[in-house]
């Protein structure tokens, strides 16, 4: 039997564990393992990157650049679409509905994994998603 496929999704906490200046931040390990475990797409939403205050033209990003090379922009469509699940969702924010809007923009009927910090938002707004998530907390 052929294992799924997982991709996966970075939040904000995992952003900023990957920016991490000290190699050994407690987080950063975590990070790098599900990056590594990941045999699919690792995207970070655009969102997430600004929050994070990830500017990929600084020297900082060069390790975090090398490990997550896609961006997910938030476009016309996926605001909308981070809008009606916002709505199912009130208490979540806008960028943990960017997360779960990435998490269904990517292929086919893998699996999508999403490291985060904020476990019970993203399982809110999973429950409203169009693709099978998994919430990994940090």
């Amino acid at each position: 039997m052929v294992a799924p496929v997982r991709h996966l999704v970075l939040d904000n906490e995992a952003v900023s564990a990957l920016l991490a200046a000290a190699p050994q931040h407690t987080k950063r390990a975590q990070v790098l393992e599900a990056v590594m475990a990941a045999n699919g797409r690792t995207v970070v939403p655009t969102a997430v990157r600004c929050e994070a205050l990830w500017d990929r033209t600084q020297q900082m990003s060069a390790v975090a650049n090398l490990h997550v090379r896609e961006d997910d922009p938030l476009d016309a469509t996926a605001a909308n679409r981070n809008v009606q699940l916002r709505k199912a969702a009130p208490a979540a924010s806008l960028v943990d509905a960017a997360v779960v809007v990435s998490a269904e923009l990517l292929p086919g009927d893998d699996v999508v994994e999403i490291l985060t910090s904020d476990p019970d938002d993203l399982a809110a707004l999973a429950g409203h998603a169009d693709v099978r998530i998994d919430v990994r907390s940090l």
